[in-house]
């Protein structure tokens, strides 16, 4: 085994810059909040009920069309809920994580346990391409893959991955994604939440077919398909162009200012450096979080367009040099890997501090 091996077996996540925060500070904003939890929870389902009644009451008209785009559009950040709900942070009793978790999970095409342990890898080696293991999560890889990119926003991929796993682990045949996540301890638990689902989601396939419509379907099962444009306008803004192999969150992971709405609607996840960072952070304290770091993390981007106009830029260089990446300012600090540090050589920085 080679030493750059053993080195990348032993990343954890106390490898990882963080700002200084005050011990107080930091007590005051990972105190999770069942309250905020639920009438964020609560505000979101009914916005996605409200919606669903008006693609409903549209039914045989023209307003049908919009109407199921809104509904599909609200419908589909459910897919942010349950990246919160990954980290069993939102709600401080337990049994609200779990129980809203199923609900959120059947929403978005996902198994829970599966779903964590990819998600822990995430955040484990956000950015990281040059390890073993690697980031399981990368949105755009470098240099992109176009058409994976445009069928994204329908989720294709997506779908294929995670539904792919749930019929594997309904018949117990472990994928070979879960296995390079998942200990085995869970295997046993993964399979059987994923009978569950399967079962769910059979269940409305016999309803549509029982009431001859695909209404059922369209209401239930594809709104995470038709309506993910602009959550996945968003969560590509997450990395996507900035610097990969860095044991620091501020090069590699964007926080974007939003409107209240999509703010409200993206669960916070827009302070995404903030989350790397402190990843046991429940979704309303990020802009507290903000406030007491922002001194020592490069300047938020100006919306989602300010953002897209660089990834977009990243895209047209990356053509002709798929090596291209940004740089963010952070303060004080050139990034590692521009200065020709390899992901060894960070590691053996920080694992001396």
């Amino acid at each position: 085994m080679s030493n750059q091996q053993d080195s990348r077996k032993a990343i954890t996540m106390d490898d990882w810059y963080k700002c200084r925060l005050d011990r107080k500070v930091l007590k005051a904003v990972t105190r999770r909040n069942d309250t905020a939890a639920l009438l964020h929870f609560g505000g979101f389902i009914s916005l996605v009920a409200v919606s669903g009644a008006l693609a409903w009451l549209s039914l045989d008209t023209l307003w049908c069309v919009p109407a199921f785009f809104l509904y599909g559009t609200l419908y589909a950040f459910a897919e942010a809920m349950e990246h919160e709900l990954r980290h069993r942070t939102p709600f401080k009793s337990e049994w609200l994580n779990e129980s809203v978790h199923w609900l959120i999970c059947f929403m978005t095409w996902r198994e829970q346990i599966y779903s964590r342990w990819s998600h822990a890898q995430h955040h484990t080696y956000t950015h990281l391409t040059a390890t073993v293991p690697s980031d399981v999560e990368l949105a755009v890889k470098r240099p992109p893959n176009y058409l994976k990119l445009v069928t994204d926003f329908l989720r294709v991929s997506h779908g294929i991955h995670h539904l792919g796993n749930i019929v594997l682990h309904t018949f117990g045949i472990v994928s070979k994604s879960a296995k390079a996540v998942v200990p085995p301890t869970e295997y046993r638990a993964m399979c059987r939440n994923s009978r569950v689902i399967l079962l769910l989601y059979i269940g409305v396939a016999g309803w549509a077919i029982a009431v001859h419509s695909w209404l059922p379907v369209v209401f239930l099962l594809l709104p995470r398909s038709y309506g993910a444009w602009l959550h996945e306008l968003l969560a590509i803004t997450q990395h996507t162009g900035l610097r990969e192999n860095e044991l620091d969150h501020r090069f590699s992971t964007r926080t974007i200012r939003l409107n209240r709405l999509l703010q409200f609607l993206y669960w916070n996840m827009n302070y995404h450096i903030e989350h790397h960072m402190f990843p046991n952070v429940p979704f309303h304290a990020l802009p507290k979080l903000r406030e007491a770091i922002q001194a020592d993390l490069p300047p938020a981007y100006d919306g989602l367009l300010s953002a897209w106009s660089e990834i977009l830029n990243v895209f047209r260089m990356q053509w002709r040099d798929p090596d291209y990446m940004v740089t963010p300012p952070v303060p004080g600090k050139l990034a590692a890997t521009a200065a020709g540090q390899t992901i060894d050589t960070q590691l053996g920085a920080a694992q001396a501090r």
